[in-house]
């Protein structure tokens, strides 16, 4: 299956400010649910091992647009202590 380049912009409260990522998805990415986007952004960050545990997130809303091909996202990473990493998050082909 062909594949197409990604760009994630995520800011986080972690203090962290903003990040950039790139990451490879299907080709028809942005054809699927918005929540199905940033679950691929998620699993890309997880083979990363960015955090020291695996990623857990919780999605509070997330919206696609399809005619910009741009998905709009915020939630928190949900880490083993307890703490809520609050984030937002864009993203679209490169």
């Amino acid at each position: 299956m062909a594949k197409v380049r990604c760009r994630a912009v995520i800011m986080d409260y972690a203090g962290e400010g903003e990040n950039t990522y790139e990451f490879e998805a299907a080709d028809n990415i942005f054809e699927q649910p918005a929540d199905e986007i940033v679950e691929a952004f998620m699993r890309h960050i997880d083979s990363l091992k960015i955090l020291t545990e695996p990623v857990r997130y919780e999605l509070n809303g997330a919206t696609r647009y399809a005619d910009k091909k741009l998905v709009s996202a915020m939630g928190s990473l949900l880490l083993r202590d307890g703490a809520r990493l609050p984030f937002v998050m864009m993203i679209s082909p490169l």
